[in-house]
Parts: structure tokens; C-alpha cells; sequence
């Protein structure tokens, strides 16, 4: 059974939130897991972890796709790239 599959019950959500102003971002300071994905939204912090690096970027861009239309075309913020820091080779 997948989740397209399932039938979800509003009853059950605890919370919704918005991704007008969300952040979000590699979470490369979090050193417990890998491929980790950090989102800010309305206060909270969330920690994702995705199963390889080109999901991290997928999720990033659409997250951050998401953000950008979240808000109204007045108040929308000039789209960006995912920013990752650059790889440091150890001798």
C-alpha cells in the first residue's frame, strides 16, 4: 500500500503550516546523518533526511519553488539556488 493509496483523515492532521517565509536549505552543520535537509517555517525547525544527494537537491528546489509562490506576487523575493558548500579534499 502507498499513500496515494491510502485515504487521509483531516482528523488525524495535529497541525498545518504555511511556507509563506519558509527557509530551507542543506543542513550541513546536523553531523549525525547524512543527505539531511533543514526547513524553517513559522517558528519550527524540521530536519529531513533524503536518500541521496540528487534527492536533496530536488527537494531543496521544489521546497523553495513552493516558498516562492506562497507568497503574493507583491511580496515575492527573487528566486534562488540551492546553495551547498564546496567540498574540501583531504590529503
Amino acid at each position: 500500500m502507498t499513500l496515494d493509496d491510502e485515504i487521509l483523515d483531516p482528523a488525524d492532521q495535529l497541525r498545518g503550516y504555511t511556507l509563506q517565509n519558509a527557509e530551507s536549505g542543506l543542513g550541513a552543520d546536523y553531523l549525525k546523518r547524512r543527505n539531511v535537509i533543514r526547513v524553517r517555517l513559522e517558528g519550527e525547525q524540521f530536519l529531513l533526511q533524503a536518500q541521496d544527494v540528487e534527492m536533496v537537491v530536488e527537494w531543496i528546489e521544489a521546497l523553495q519553488a513552493a516558498t516562492n509562490i506562497a507568497l503574493d506576487l507583491d511580496e515575492r523575493p527573487m528566486p534562488r539556488g540551492p546553495l551547498f558548500p564546496r567540498c574540501v579534499e583531504s590529503f
